[in-house]
């Protein structure tokens, strides 16, 4: 299994934080884990190991919210479901200037993503964000034992990627950064998305957002 946070630590400082009454979430039959942290140089990650349907249904998410570089936001899930697996990889443009990405990086991803092109794609239908998720984005779904590992490994090059990226790059204006971060985490919070809905219905939306903008994404 990749550890993200091992391969964020090889190319910055990271310093855990601590995500308070968020550290443990409930509602319904869902239970949440969560841990924060701070990329020095970069911005916020978050991971969410989550529990549902009396163990049955297991969900894993990582969360990289760039403040002090010009960015994409990065978002990583695994649902594991009864021996299906799905793999969602998501980045979406949160940047201030996106042309040096969109000409130079963003072929990068799209390499790695060709590279594992075999493995069978989800659909994952319409949403009110589908303009600014990148085409380096990916959904893939099959039985644990026919893509885990491919999908390991799909996850641990894009990941290795993004940091390299980040390292090589200068930091931006942080506070600029920041409102256009956050204006995706409005947008999730005015027009909903699967996840969101999801907790709004089990934890209310004051704590909803509360938990998305202080720890998940970190934009407040």
């Amino acid at each position: 299994m990749v550890n993200a946070l091992e391969i964020a630590k090889k190319y910055f400082n990271v310093v855990e934080k601590d995500p308070g009454e968020y550290k443990t979430v409930k509602g319904g039959m869902m239970k949440a884990e969560c841990k924060q942290y701070y990329i020095e140089g970069l911005g916020n990650m978050a991971f969410q190991n989550a529990t549902a349907m009396f163990g049955l249904m297991k969900m894993d998410m990582m969360c990289i919210t760039p403040i002090n570089r010009d960015l994409p936001l990065f978002s990583y899930d695994i649902i594991n479901a009864m021996g299906n697996y799905t793999l969602i990889i998501e980045m979406y443009d949160v940047m201030l200037n996106n042309e040096e990405f969109m000409a130079k990086d963003l072929p990068e991803f799209l390499e790695i993503k060709e590279k594992y092109s075999s493995l069978p794609d989800d659909d994952r239908g319409e949403h009110w964000y589908d303009s600014i998720k990148l085409s380096s984005s990916v959904s893939k779904k099959d039985k644990k034992k026919n893509i885990a590992d491919k999908c390991d490994e799909l996850y641990a090059a894009y990941l290795e990627k993004y940091f390299q990226m980040a390292k090589a790059m200068s930091e931006c204006d942080a506070e600029a950064k920041r409102e256009k971060s956050h204006s995706y985490v409005d947008g999730l919070l005015t027009n909903g998305g699967p996840s969101t809905d999801q907790f709004i219905k089990l934890i209310g939306k004051e704590k909803t957002e509360e938990y998305f903008t202080k720890v998940i994404f970190g934009t407040r």
